[in-house]
């Protein structure tokens, strides 16, 4: 089952890591009415299931409710990546480390939220429609989406509300902090001097590539795969442009980079993946199967096991600090939020509630 645990909250967490220098959302000039759901210290919270881990609500955050539903939805999310075991199952310490853990999450998240509405900045139609849309790419079909939300408690209509929040969140973050963080030429040469073994590497590649997957797995399926990506092969070695086939088609996420997937080591990819951009020099394409589905690879270049100059690694180590930065940052505006605002929490601390 796939891990709904970004689309369930945007947590502090997963706004640093996930969203920050972000690329631009959709142009808001062309779209229409942007949308936002009800905040509001009235807002309706209907009563917990019979089964709920939760009360119906948690907390508040300046008045405005926090579910029990919302917080078993990430809570359930994170379970699922460890194989979804059963909540008595799990350890007492855990269970309450894994609650307060995601409520501080839920928490930070409001605060950045209602900071940002409070500043006017809204998500619109076309942004929305534009991530419901990114998000459904990971599901073979409508079925399967519906499947993977009732399994952590969520529909189409809270998918879509915490969608709203995370591009309402991304925004405030990218003006207010991403777009002030500078990273100087003193500061590159200080990290890189100071953690040269951080730029050690063994033999490596750089490739991009066009995943074709099947819908499904009987064999008819997996021969409609096999035959598109000979098709998109095909187009490739007449020339067409990769990088715009692989945005076009690739289904995973690399295909919002023209399908690059950086350098890995040879024991970093999966093996018949490895093998094939091991043993092929610069430049070639060709197509493989992995358990992952059907690959275009194109080999664009290698690099012998050394160290990497700062030349080398200048763009991928100015991303790198600036990260940094905007954790420190986003984490100093949050704290200060919190500091402003009146939080209540109504679940006992540190103590699983079933």
């Amino acid at each position: 089952m796939k891990s709904l645990t970004k689309y369930a909250v945007l947590s502090f967490v997963l706004t640093v890591a996930g969203m920050c220098f972000a690329q631009p959302a959709a142009n808001p000039q062309s779209a229409p009415a942007a949308v936002q759901p009800k905040q509001a210290d009235s807002e309706a919270i209907p009563a917990a299931s019979p089964n709920a881990l939760f009360p119906a609500v948690v907390a508040r955050v300046n008045g405005i409710p926090i579910s029990g539903a919302e917080l078993e939805q990430l809570v359930r999310s994170e379970l699922a990546n460890i194989g979804n075991p059963k909540w008595n199952d799990l350890r007492e310490d855990y269970r309450g480390q894994l609650v307060l853990g995601m409520l501080d999450s839920i928490i930070s998240s409001k605060l950045l939220y209602q900071k940002a509405t409070a500043g006017g900045v809204k998500a619109t139609d076309a942004e929305i429609q534009a991530e419901m849309q990114n998000f459904a790419k990971n599901f073979k079909s409508d079925a399967e989406l519906n499947v993977a939300l009732a399994s952590q408690n969520m529909d189409r209509a809270s998918l879509e509300k915490n969608l709203v929040q995370n591009l309402v969140i991304s925004k405030f973050v990218d003006e207010n902090v991403n777009k002030k963080i500078e990273v100087n030429q003193d500061e590159l040469g200080k990290y890189y001097s100071t953690h040269v073994t951080e730029f050690q590497h063994p033999d490596i590649v750089r490739t991009s590539h066009i995943l074709i997957q099947p819908a499904g797995d009987t064999p008819e399926q997996d021969t409609l795969a096999k035959q598109r990506a000979e098709a998109l092969l095909a187009r490739v070695n007449k020339g067409e442009d990769f990088a715009k086939l692989a945005r076009e088609n690739s289904m995973d996420g690399s295909a919002s980079q023209g399908g690059d997937i950086g350098f890995f080591s040879k024991e970093s990819l999966a093996p018949e993946y490895a093998e094939a951009a091991f043993s092929a020099p610069v430049g070639s394409i060709k197509l493989i199967k992995t358990q992952f589905g059907y690959h275009i690879i194109k080999v664009t270049e290698k690099k012998k096991e050394g160290l990497s100059t700062l030349e080398e690694i200048k763009d991928q180590l100015i991303q790198f600090l600036k990260n940094q930065k905007a954790q420190a940052e986003l984490k100093k505006l949050v704290d200060q939020l919190r500091n402003d605002a009146k939080v209540d929490v109504l679940i006992p601390a540190g103590q699983p509630l079933k």
